[in-house]
């Protein structure tokens, strides 16, 4: 605990509004520690220590703040909780305007290299590693949709809107189109430039996204933050503006350049696609208020792009990791805004993946219909979905990854018998080398079926989840190996269940 300060009247006016004791407030912060890797053992004398003027060490304050704002409704920052700390040294989260700025696309590439230098610098990246997770207002709407158009939900939009339409051009038909209307040799060769920039990002994107399906986001992450500290801070300073909205009037070509063309929009997507993978990993290794971070430079560089599909799917990825950290009520925030961003005449997969977020997200917020109503609505566009081949990890969705999200809310809802027959699905549907995914399904499966009273396909499942699991560095499979050796502990002396839990205890000594 650092020093004493007076009594805090902001963080007890806050307990009144929600209603809850000393002893109520220290479990919610316990149970959020909790997702967060960390045990903590507060009870009402800690909170009485709070309300008296003690400000207890990072990140519990933000935890505190978060636990109010799930439990009021509404955004509770650290400050209005009493709970803000001296002005942060270098290396450190910025503040909100630094976040708003980036999340709007201003700042996003700039934000995403210094970001990325910090994460990879040895000196800076602990305090960026510690940072918790910490609720944050959900984007206004930057897309305005058509008074005709119809939500993927089935709800038209409010009378009086209108659409932004982005169009995608390809590298090819960028250069090509500069060479049919005489433009001249220099600015010819800059989009080819920002052509091949652009296609280097999307081979990165399918490489970074196939390592991260087959071994976790633990060292994955490493690398892809290296490799990002160095291109985009290069990138960022040879081109200072982006095609969207907010370009200045040099444009992204550099200096002396005519304007921003179709070329800087597929670069600006490139690197949203590779902040979003970040964000991904960085949460799958445990680091979420980082991970946070790296969405929030996502979502606007996507919106630098012009690019709406990206946008909405960005959303949803911080919806399911608000989900994940026991922020319910902020994951149907953002599952909402996800869908209602996601242009309604778009490709049906996506949609149907975005839709089965918000059934999980209303499911967990204990919101049954409107999952029911989100889950059926999903399954009639997956029906409409064009099974093809993507040219990137964010063209396409897979009926394996929609049937695991389904189960999510089906278990959710306590429906575990639909639950398992959605993750049997899933894992029927698996590529073979997808060893995160087929671990995690394994273990899902094996949880359900045990709730379910079927020990021995239970165990099945679990071994065949060890099996998997070597090969992974992830922090989601070595808490379904801590769930493992806790669900098994009462029949550990059972025949089934012996060799599984040999098996779990060896692997367990071997992770780090």
């Amino acid at each position: 605990m650092s020093g004493r300060r007076p009594a805090n009247a902001r963080l007890g006016d806050l307990m009144a509004e929600a209603g809850w004791s000393g002893a109520e407030l220290a479990r919610a912060v316990n149970a959020l520690g909790t997702l967060h890797g960390l045990a903590l053992r507060y009870d009402r004398t800690a909170v009485a220590h709070w309300l008296s003027g003690t400000r207890p060490r990072r990140p519990v304050p933000e935890l505190i703040a978060a636990a109010l704002t799930e439990r009021c409704g509404r955004l509770v920052t650290v400050a209005e909780a009493g709970l803000a700390a001296a002005p942060a040294g270098p290396g450190v989260r910025p503040g909100p305007e630094a976040r708003a700025a980036a999340e709007r696309g201003s700042e996003g590439l700039l934000r995403l290299a210094l970001q990325a230098r910090a994460d990879a610098d040895p000196h800076s990246r602990p305090p960026l590693l510690r940072s918790p997770y910490q609720p944050a207002p959900v984007p206004a709407p930057v897309w305005e949709r058509d008074p005709a158009e119809g939500g993927p939900g089935g709800t038209a939009a409010p009378a009086g809107t209108r659409t932004t339409t982005t169009t995608t051009t390809s590298a090819g038909t960028s250069a090509g189109t500069v060479a049919a209307t005489g433009t001249g040799i220099a600015e010819l060769a800059a989009r080819r430039h920002l052509a091949s920039h652009a296609q280097q990002l999307r081979a990165l994107a399918q490489s970074f996204s196939g390592l991260y399906l087959t071994h976790g986001g633990v060292h994955t992450r490493a690398a892809l933050a290296a490799w990002l500290a160095q291109d985009a801070g290069a990138f960022a300073a040879r081109h200072t503006d982006g095609p969207g909205p907010g370009s200045r009037s040099r444009g992204a070509l550099g200096r002396g350049a005519p304007g921003p063309g179709p070329g800087a929009a597929e670069v600006w997507r490139g690197y949203a696609q590779l902040a979003h993978l970040l964000a991904e990993m960085t949460a799958d290794a445990g680091y979420h208020g980082l991970a946070q971070e790296y969405h929030g430079i996502a979502l606007g560089l996507a919106r630098q792009a012009e690019d709406r599909r990206m946008y909405a799917i960005t959303l949803r990825a911080m919806s399911a990791h608000a989900g994940r950290l026991g922020q319910p009520a902020h994951a149907v925030r953002l599952a909402r805004a996800a869908v209602e961003t996601a242009p309604a005449d778009g490709e049906p997969g996506t949609l149907a993946f975005l839709l089965v977020q918000r059934a999980a997200a209303h499911a967990h917020a204990g919101q049954r219909a409107d999952a029911a109503a989100d889950l059926a609505t999903a399954d009639r566009l997956y029906g409409r979905h064009a099974v093809k081949p993507p040219d990137g990890p964010f063209d396409s969705y897979g009926r394996a990854d929609l049937d695991f999200a389904r189960a999510r809310t089906h278990l959710a809802l306590g429906e575990f018998p639909a639950a398992a027959e959605a993750l049997e699905r899933s894992l029927r549907g698996r590529a073979p080398g997808q060893h995160r995914a087929t671990a995690l399904t394994h273990a899902a499966l094996a949880e359900t079926l045990l709730r379910l009273g079927h020990l021995t396909r239970a165990c099945e499942h679990w071994r065949a989840f060890l099996t998997a699991a070597p090969a992974v560095q992830s922090r989601a499979v070595r808490e379904a190996l801590g769930r493992l050796l806790r669900d098994l502990t009462p029949y550990r002396r059972m025949r089934e269940a012996v060799p599984t839990v040999a098996m779990a205890r060896a692997l367990a000594e071997r992770l780090p």
